[in-house]
């Protein structure tokens, strides 16, 4: 099936895949929402939008990330992403094409074209012949009226072919998200950049518009998704990671291809690399994995240990709204107190990252790497249930260090150590009884990111609505503990939520309600939402969120 569902803030990007397509010089659009049109992000917004279709309602053939494409009573209509700076279409001699610009913008005619200079750098052009037209973005007045002259010849038929054919290739296990399915193939391409700066291979960021930059588990999640197109694309997006690696082993949160940050993240990549692997057999990729991740835990070991206990704690920020940036948890109450932890969410990614790297070990037929991570991991495995389980509560919690107790917010965190195979039978059990309780996490759409019965549950990021991250984490440890059927509900209702939202909005979203009645656009983001939506003025729930996409794909293809 072809993605055909409209949706103010869908991307609209150039992807790796087709060809050269740089951060730093990249010209990517979203949406509109009051008219059939494309909003390009340039310094100096552009638009470029059909005239007003009033008697003449279209009918969609295709609503891609690179493609837009549809029929009505005048003819056919199309915007199709030929190159990473050229856009080329045919529309009608009744319904034309044209450029709206938000600020200053001086129009120069130049034959049947006309350049837009904004005085910042860049230009536009947009050149008109007969049914056909061509739209391109350069740093001169020649250059775009080069690259209009090249797009007015190309052949729109083809072009279209080519842009529809993941979609023909490509068939969903289950019809009723066969629509999704397709969402999710088109996003996947539009995360895609090409090698630049320290980044030496194909690398992806989360969604293009408002994010930017490449992030750690990010990448992780992505790779999980893009095994099932692609596993060069999928181990390339885990490669990535190691280009921006410190000599010291330190892997950054964020990277761009010529700056990275100071601070880590979530350590989730030989997990990520070794389902990648179990796909294309690739033990080349394994043991550059296995080196460079190595490394980095060892980094973790060393810089993120409060005690001579195998507990981690993640760095904290001053900033109430985005207190711990590195667990990915930005804004979680779990941090209020700003307190320095031992983190339930550190100590068991660590824990799985340990296991994994022991089933690497194995591959590769390292006895010496497998009895290493082996022991590291019971280690890890033994300290957080002596510090971090709570017997009376039947949960595990933060461990305070100052205060020396228990920081007891009930958390999704709190569920990892099913997820890494921390916990015993016993305790799995108990976890599950909070799990499936209404009261707590067992909501029409588990799993919240607080409990409802908390104090702190709200509506804001990582203070109640739920993340498909950890959604896909725990019903895959729940699969281990033999907890298949509640692994499904909760696989097939996360499914179910993304599915319905797409269908009514035509966007995936970065996080959604724990009653699912609340629309995902309402939620607060680090603070209240702002109308009408603007991702310039205040980061909202993202759309056409990466994870959110490819770890459903993930879900769709098993």
């Amino acid at each position: 099936m072809i993605p055909s569902k409209w949706g103010q803030g869908q991307l609209f990007a150039f992807s790796a895949l087709d060809g050269e397509s740089f951060f730093s010089t990249d010209f990517t659009g979203t949406l509109a929402a009051d008219k059939i049109g494309v909003i390009f992000h340039t310094k100096t917004r552009r638009t470029l939008f059909f005239s007003d279709i009033k008697d003449s309602v279209p009918a969609f053939r295709c609503i891609a990330s690179d493609l837009i494409a549809f029929e009505n009573a005048a003819g056919n209509h199309s915007i199709i992403f030929a190159e990473r700076h050229l856009i080329t279409g045919e529309t009608s001699d009744e319904h034309g094409v044209f450029i709206s610009v938000d600020g200053e913008c001086e129009t120069i005619r130049n034959g049947d074209a006309e350049i837009h200079n904004t005085f910042d750098g860049e230009y536009t052009a947009l050149l008109k012949r007969g049914n056909r037209f061509a739209f391109a973005y350069a740093d001169s007045a020649e250059k775009v009226i080069e690259l209009c002259e090249k797009g007015i010849s190309l052949d729109i038929e083809e072009a279209e072919q080519k842009k529809l054919k993941p979609y023909v290739s490509c068939t969903c296990k289950n019809g009723n998200y066969a629509s999704l399915y397709s969402k999710c193939i088109s996003v996947m391409k539009s995360q895609l950049y090409s090698p630049e700066g320290k980044i030496k291979r194909i690398w992806s960021t989360p969604d293009r518009l408002p994010h930017r930059n490449m992030w750690l588990w990010d990448s992780v999640f992505h790779a999980i998704g893009h095994r099932h197109l692609d596993t060069d694309v999928a181990e390339n997006l885990i490669l990535a990671l190691f280009d921006v690696q410190r000599d010291d082993g330190f892997i950054p949160h964020m990277a761009k291809p010529y700056e990275i940050s100071a601070i880590t993240q979530p350590p989730v990549i030989a997990w990520g690399a070794y389902l990648v692997y179990k796909k294309s057999g690739n033990k080349t990729f394994l043991e550059a994995v296995f080196k460079n991740n190595k490394a980095f835990l060892l980094w973790c070991s060393k810089n993120r240990r409060k005690s001579d206990k195998e507990l981690y704690s993640w760095h904290t920020n001053p900033e109430l709204n985005n207190r711990c940036d590195e667990s990915g948890m930005d804004n979680s109450s779990r941090f209020d107190t700003c307190s320095d932890l031992f983190a339930i969410d550190f100590s068991c990614y660590m824990a799985n990252e340990t296991r994994f790297m022991k089933k690497i070990a194995v591959e590769l037929g390292d006895e010496e790497g497998s009895e290493f991570f082996e022991k590291w991991y019971k280690k890890i495995k033994t300290d957080i249930n002596g510090t971090l389980w709570c017997e009376d509560d039947g949960f595990y919690y933060d461990y305070d260090i100052q205060n020396e107790c228990l920081n007891k917010i009930h958390s999704v965190a709190s569920f990892l150590p099913i997820f890494s195979g921390v916990c015993d039978k016993d305790q799995c059990e108990k976890l599950v009884v909070h799990l499936e309780n209404p009261k707590e996490f067992g909501t029409e759409f588990l799993i919240p990111s607080i409990s409802v019965k908390d104090e702190t549950f709200g509506s804001d990021m990582w203070r109640g609505p739920v993340w498909i991250n950890y959604n896909y984490m725990i019903s895959k440890g729940l699969v281990e503990y033999g907890h298949s059927v509640l692994s499904q509900k909760i696989e097939e209702k996360t499914l179910s939520v993304i599915n319905e939202w797409y269908n009514r909005t035509g966007t995936v979203y970065e996080f959604y309600d724990s009653e699912n009645r609340i629309p995902p656009f309402c939620f607060n983001r680090k603070g209240p939402v702002v109308e009408p939506y603007d991702f310039r003025v205040k980061y909202q729930s993202i759309r056409d969120y990466g994870w959110s996409i490819t770890l459903a794909f993930d879900l769709m293809n098993e």
